[in-house]
């Protein structure tokens, strides 16, 4: 069983969504922006991942 998107899929999503705005980056021309907005980018995919996985474990636990 396999629920939810795993970490590497909600990376590119929020990369994706984040080319929609490429001149954000021109004009945000900071290494410690960029590298921040990599971070939470990251984070985000992190936290969804490890929400991910505890939700098929609880849905595994349900249906023993």
């Amino acid at each position: 069983m396999n629920l939810g998107l795993r970490k590497e899929q909600i990376k590119l999503i929020l990369l994706d969504k984040l080319e929609e705005e490429p001149d954000l980056k021109y004009y945000m021309d900071n290494d410690y922006v960029m590298r921040l907005i990599e971070l939470l980018v990251e984070g985000v995919a992190k936290a969804i991942d490890e929400n991910n996985k505890t939700i098929e474990n609880k849905f595994r636990r349900l249906l023993k």
